[in-house]
């Protein structure tokens, strides 16, 4: 008597259009969050660019301020990253349906709020290394951009966690996870120590936020894996 054989895989997407323009779509958007995590790691370069910034009291954002030399340089490593981003989600959440959508919506979120971040809300100037500038942000007499950056930095960093906490719950695989666990410490590391220190800055401001944008960097370039490969299991070796 035959028994009837269930397949142990699923079906692969036919090839055509269907199968290969996912495959392509997940390929473009891993290849759009690679330049984004390089991008947002522009603040790498402040040694050698702005050297007068205080790696513990400065903000990185301080970087991009328009009186601060080579702050173009800056503003369009956070516009690139954003743009990217948004691609990427915009891509990820029509062909990625094996990670819940929270993942891509907040990716979404990160990327629109850090382009506008690098492209319109920049600071007028740096607060950690002028008293002016920073009697001035007290007095809340710089311009709206200045202002406003507060905000779309925050959101940045709110749709940045969403998409990261989305991200991390459907790892599979342990390759996988260990890199999961190794990115939520750091940037959950780096956000609380942030958060305690904006409130006291002296407790190493600049030293907290660059340990949070490693971060997430590190989330960026986890989610093109996931992007490229899908959350898991491993292929056996």
């Amino acid at each position: 008597m035959n028994r009837l054989r269930r397949d142990p895989d699923p079906p692969s997407p036919p090839a055509g259009r269907g199968g290969d323009g996912h495959r392509a779509a997940r390929t473009g958007a891993a290849v759009a969050l690679v330049a984004a995590a390089a991008c947002y790691a522009s603040w790498l370069l402040a040694p050698l660019l702005n050297p007068g910034l205080r790696p513990v009291r400065s903000y990185l954002s301080e970087l991009a301020a328009r009186d601060q030399p080579y702050h173009l340089v800056f503003q369009l490593g956070d516009v690139t990253t954003g743009l990217c981003a948004t691609v990427a989600g915009l891509l990820l959440a029509r062909v990625a349906r094996e990670v819940p959508r929270p993942a891509w919506w907040g990716l979404l979120v990160f990327g629109v709020a850090t382009a506008v971040d690098g492209g319109w809300t920049s600071m007028d100037c740096a607060p950690s290394i002028d008293d002016r500038c920073a009697r001035l942000e007290e007095l809340g007499e710089l311009s709206w951009r200045h202002q406003a950056h507060t905000v779309t930095s925050s959101v940045a960093v709110a749709g940045a966690l969403l998409s990261a906490v989305a991200v991390l719950a459907v790892l599979r695989g342990p390759a996988r996870r260990r890199a999961g666990l190794a990115v939520a410490v750091v940037l959950a590391a780096g956000t609380v120590g942030t958060l305690v220190a904006t409130l006291h800055p002296a407790w190493g401001l600049g030293l907290w936020q660059r340990v949070q944008l490693t971060g997430l960097s590190g989330w960026l370039l986890l989610t093109a894996a996931v992007a490229r490969w899908g959350p898991g299991p491993e292929r056996p070796r």
